[in-house]
């Protein structure tokens, strides 16, 4: 991705896309319908995606077998997610998430983005993140239009 520069905010370049699963991506264990397209045309714009999940519903690995080509990283704890985005250079990665569990690497990514669908968002998450949506496909248009990232965020 190239740089964008957001007045008030600074300049963002992100190639890292970090993922929460359960509550993010999908809803009681399942996929929400269109995300594995975004992923398709976030991976095709250069997003090396990373799913963490403490596979709360056991499907993490089964979703992604053959897919995406997307290697999902099971992350017990906040920590784990906060160690796996500094190792990836954080300065360069979005994550987006909806836990408690997910603030730890809002607090060291770039850019944070918190979705608030169907299983809800935790207030901790809600006021740590950068961005918040209403649904992971708004998220996902928001990091495919520059346009979209600067109006939110510019000062």
């Amino acid at each position: 991705m190239k740089t964008i520069a957001v007045p008030g905010w600074g300049s963002v370049e992100l190639e890292n896309l970090v993922l929460d699963l359960n509550g993010t991506l999908t809803e009681s264990g399942y996929f929400i319908p269109g995300v594995v397209d975004y992923l398709e045309k976030l991976k095709a714009r250069g997003f090396k995606i990373y799913i963490l999940s403490g596979d709360t519903r056991g499907t993490l690995r089964h979703d992604f077998v053959g897919s995406l080509e997307i290697e999902p990283v099971v992350t017990r704890t906040a920590q784990e997610k906060r160690a796996l985005v500094e190792s990836i250079v954080a300065e360069r990665t979005v994550c987006v998430g909806n836990g408690n569990i997910d603030v730890e690497m809002f607090n060291v990514a770039r850019l944070s983005i918190c979705t608030i669908q169907a299983e809800g968002a935790t207030t901790r998450a809600v006021l740590e993140a950068d961005i918040v949506v209403t649904d992971i496909k708004h998220a996902f248009e928001i990091l495919l239009d520059p346009k979209k990232l600067i109006a939110t965020l510019r000062c």
